[in-house]
C-alpha cells in the first residue's frame, strides 16, 4: 500500500515550478485538447509527440522516472494486452506463430499495427494526464471546473471522491497490517482469501463512512453545493500568450495529421 500511496498523492502539484505557475485553465485547454487530438489520431506519430513532450516537461521539473514509472505500470500493461489481442484476433500475415497448452497462436501484422496505435494513444494520453496531476491541484481543477460552467453536482463528487480516497488507503492499510499480523499471507491462498476479505470489508465500511458522513453533513445545514468559495482570477497576458502557443502548436499537429493521413 506505500506505492499506492505514493502513487495517488500530489505533493508534486504544490511545488513551486514553471509547470504549476501556469494558470489551470491553460493547461486544460492544452490537455483536453491534446486527449481530443490523442484519441482522433490515424498515426502513432502524434500519441508520441505528446508522450515524449509531456515526459520531457515532467523531467524539467524533477520528476523522477520512478514516480512516472509507478503511474503508467498499468496503463501499459493494458496497452501491451490489447495490442497482442489485437494481433492474435485481426490480419492475415502472420508474423509468429506458436502453441501455449495445445492452442494454436498467430500473432499477425495487421492486428499488431492497430494494437500499437492504441498501445501508443494509451502512453500518450496517460502521460497527458500525468502532466496536468503533477501539475495542478484538484483545488484548481475545481475552480476551472466551475468557472466552466459544469454542473456543482460534478464538482461537488470529484471533490469527496478525492477527499476521501486517502482515508480510504488508511483504511486499507490497517485493514492489512491486522491480516499480516494473523498471518493472512504466508501462502497464496490465504493471500487470495485475505484480499477477498478486505475488499468486501472495505466496500462495507464505505457506505457505512459515507452514510455517516451524510447525515453530519445534513444535521449541520449542508444541502449540495458550494464546495469552493475561492475564485479564479482574470487572464493576464503572460496566460494569453501560453495560451496561443499551445493553440498553435494543437492546430500544427492537426494540419499534419490530416496531410499525412
Amino acid at each position: 500500500m506505500e506505492i499506492l500511496k505514493h502513487v495517488v498523492m500530489d505533493h508534486f502539484a504544490h511545488r513551486n515550478n514553471w509547470l504549476t505557475d501556469i494558470e489551470v485553465r491553460v493547461k486544460l485547454f492544452y490537455i483536453g485538447i491534446a486527449l481530443i487530438l490523442n484519441i482522433l489520431s490515424h498515426d502513432i506519430i502524434i500519441p508520441l509527440v505528446f508522450f515524449v513532450t509531456s515526459l520531457i516537461l515532467l523531467m524539467s521539473i524533477k520528476v523522477s522516472f520512478v514516480n512516472l514509472g509507478l503511474r503508467m505500470i498499468m496503463p501499459l500493461f493494458f496497452g501491451v494486452f490489447i495490442m497482442l489481442i489485437m494481433g492474435l484476433h485481426k490480419g492475415e500475415t502472420t508474423v509468429l506463430s506458436g502453441s501455449l497448452l495445445g492452442y494454436k497462436l498467430v500473432l499477425k501484422k495487421e492486428g499488431l499495427l492497430i494494437g500499437l496505435l492504441l498501445f501508443t494513444k494509451v502512453a500518450g494520453g496517460v502521460m497527458l494526464l500525468l502532466l496536468l496531476s503533477f501539475t495542478t491541484t484538484i483545488s484548481k481543477i475545481c475552480m476551472a471546473a466551475r468557472w466552466m460552467k459544469i454542473p456543482e453536482t460534478l464538482i461537488e463528487v470529484m471533490s469527496f471522491v478525492y477527499r476521501y480516497l486517502f482515508l480510504l488507503i488508511e483504511e486499507t492499510e490497517t485493514m492489512m497490517s491486522s491480516q499480516r499480523s494473523r498471518l493472512g499471507y504466508v501462502t497464496w491462498f490465504k493471500t487470495i482469501k485475505s484480499f477477498g476479505n478486505l475488499g468486501g470489508v472495505l466496500i462495507i465500511r464505505s457506505i457505512i463512512r459515507a452514510e455517516s458522513a451524510h447525515t453530519a453533513m445534513i444535521s449541520r445545514g449542508y444541502d449540495g453545493g458550494r464546495v469552493l468559495s475561492i475564485r479564479l482570477t482574470p487572464l493576464v497576458k503572460n496566460d494569453y500568450a501560453i495560451l496561443l502557443s499551445c493553440g498553435m502548436l494543437l492546430a500544427t499537429l492537426f494540419y499534419l495529421e490530416m496531410i499525412c493521413f
